[in-house]
């Protein structure tokens, strides 16, 4: 394998090969996922057959008030056996915008309403094994409007002051990557 540091830095990478997908077979689905197996065909290899986890796009919310700071759910992940705090996020139904998805995933797991919606950025989370891509907006609360509907996603919600958000994720106390990620790219940027 060739190690290149070109002149020029990142703008000047070599064109990336690409790999071949001949076909592909659905071996699950439900409405959260579907699994494909699909045949590829890497440069210089002979085809084979990878399974391709097909999930549809999610969003998370990092979401903000002027007096409180960063809104996070404290949950347990039964997947991972992990507990820790969050970003409110879900999927985004089809035929809904990524506003309007984080609008009713903040008022469901919450119970806040949004007065603004900036998007972040977007990323594939897994794109070794799936499709998924996640949409990381910047959300400013709004009025309280009630209870959560969906309060049983988290056992808590927990008001977080921005420089409190560091040491949170250095102590492991937000162990999702997709939370991670959220919240330090907006750290980083100067969002919150």
């Amino acid at each position: 394998m060739e190690i290149v540091s070109p002149a020029g830095g990142v703008g000047r990478l070599p064109s990336s090969q690409h790999w071949d997908a001949l076909g592909s077979r659905r071996l699950y689905t439900s409405r959260w996922v579907s699994l494909d197996l699909v045949t590829v065909a890497p440069p210089g290899r002979e085809p084979y057959d990878h399974h391709v986890v097909r999930v549809p796009d999610a969003v998370g919310v990092v979401l903000v008030h002027p007096e409180h700071g960063v809104l996070l759910l404290h949950r347990h992940r039964f997947i991972t056996g992990t507990t820790g705090l969050e970003i409110p996020a879900g999927g985004v139904d089809e035929g809904e915008t990524v506003e309007e998805a984080a609008a009713r995933e903040v008022l469901e797991e919450t119970g806040w309403t949004l007065r603004t919606v900036t998007r972040m950025f977007s990323c594939s989370p897994s794109d070794g094994v799936s499709d998924q891509r996640f949409h990381f907006v910047l959300g400013t609360a709004g009025e309280r409007a009630g209870d959560p509907v969906d309060a049983h996603e988290s056992s808590s919600r927990v008001w977080v002051s921005r420089d409190r958000l560091s040491g949170l994720i250095e102590e492991g106390r937000v162990p999702g990557a997709l939370s991670t990620v959220a919240l330090l790219h907006a750290l980083h940027f100067g969002l919150i």
